[in-house]
């Protein structure tokens, strides 16, 4: 039986949604899957439609040692079954603190279904808590879903250090594998934080990454995985390749060949990496990672790294202020192609002497985006160079300076 945790501490990247596509994947191809939902928030059995409130789940297990078998909801997908999280859930962290073997507790009450399943897929809550410390101590593989974000990055080194203490502690081998997440090439932010993330984490990077779409949400609405809602669309498409891929790190000889990836060849001396905290890459000789992405290894071959400072991405990433003076008294809000058109995503506001300040930090390259101003959109006043968008008004254009890398052509197609 192969365990796999997926986690990030960061909300909103994928997490879930891996959890429940990649369990759905593996079901459909005759591998016995078993869905653990560790995550209070119930999300991974609330997107297979099964909202179990009142019914045993990980909490009756740990606290009243209720046999985990018993808690288990059978076909929640094609050869997938599900233990399912509920509120109270949430108590457990206090639970867990006070017993003997505190961080094994998952482990202890999975091996005894160790015959009936060939993959756990655990859904870890995102925090760095007893929960995730326990599927962590549980797995043998951690993926990662990062989406095209800063903060998904910044949350990687402590995540890949917690793994590190726990692997070092029970003398374990943990594999740690990163997958971008909500992945929309279009966008020249997208473009760079995947470079970023290729040349920092190389050998521990998956292969496939997911692609953003809207049919991943509807797939939740209607409780379902993406394979049953739609097995064609893109997103579907990618979880397959997701799946085939940990089959064949796990074992070469099982994955479809339909989507054989040719990891042995390109993983020859990496297949099964177990260094858990993955290590900055001096050179940055790109391999092919998938086939969307053949002609960055010829374009990039020999881009300096960007990983010389990896915690902010330093060379990459350039500190921004945008001040506004008499605002101090209105909400004052700021949204563009740098966050993703979240107002204030990952922007530091600071007031001072009546002045607004906005902070936040973005790779060079130019951005349109807007002002919100007591709850009404509007370019920036101060800003006199504006751009027409799609819609007929004018967005600010903010132009960021600094070497930038020679932008990949196959990614603007």
């Amino acid at each position: 039986m192969k365990i796999v945790a997926i986690a990030n501490q960061k909300g909103g990247c994928g997490k879930t949604t891996t959890a429940i596509n990649l369990a759905a994947s593996l079901g459909a191809k005759g591998l016995r899957t078993l869905l653990v939902d560790a995550d209070p928030q119930g999300h991974a059995s609330l997107g297979l439609g099964q909202r179990k409130q009142d019914e045993p789940g990980l909490y009756e297990a740990f606290a009243l040692d209720f046999p985990l078998s018993d808690t288990i909801i059978t076909g929640v997908s094609p050869g997938v079954d599900l233990i399912p999280a509920t509120i109270s859930l949430a108590a457990i962290e206090h639970v867990l603190a006070d017993m003997p073997k505190r961080e094994r507790q998952l482990y202890d009450h999975l091996m005894p279904l160790a015959p009936l399943y060939d993959y756990v897929i655990i859904d870890c809550p995102p925090a760095l808590g007893m929960l995730s410390i326990n599927a962590i101590r549980a797995a043998s593989r951690i993926i990662v879903p990062i989406d095209m974000s800063l903060f998904a990055i910044d949350g990687i080194e402590r995540l890949c250090e917690t793994v590190d203490l726990v692997a070092q502690k029970y003398g374990l081998e943990i594999d740690v594998n990163m997958l971008p997440t909500l992945v929309d090439k279009r966008t020249r932010l997208c473009r760079k934080f995947l470079l970023g993330i290729w040349e920092r984490y190389q050998d521990n990077v998956l292969s496939t990454m997911i692609h953003n779409t809207v049919r991943l949400k509807e797939a939740v609405c209607a409780g379902q995985s993406i394979l049953e809602f739609d097995k064609n669309c893109t997103a579907s498409l990618d979880y397959q390749h997701l799946a085939d891929e940990i089959i064949q790190r796990y074992d070469p000889v099982m994955a479809s060949p339909e989507h054989d990836l040719d990891l042995t060849k390109k993983y020859s001396d990496s297949s099964t990496v177990h260094t858990t905290v993955p290590s900055a890459r001096e050179n940055t000789s790109y391999y092919s990672l998938n086939s969307e992405l053949n002609e960055v290894q010829h374009s990039l071959g020999n881009t300096s790294s960007i990983a010389e400072e990896p915690e902010k991405m330093a060379n990459y990433l350039h500190r921004i202020e945008l001040s506004y003076e008499n605002y101090s008294d209105r909400d004052l809000k700021i949204a563009g192609e740098f966050n993703d058109w979240i107002p204030d995503e990952g922007i530091e506001t600071i007031e001072e002497n009546g002045a607004v300040h906005k902070i936040f930090f973005a790779p060079a390259g130019e951005y349109q985006y807007r002002l919100i101003i007591d709850g009404k959109w509007r370019n920036d006043p101060t800003n006199p160079e504006q751009i027409l968008n799609p819609f007929g008004v004018h967005n600010s254009m903010l132009r960021v300076g600094g070497d930038v890398p020679p932008e990949p052509s196959s990614l603007y197609k």
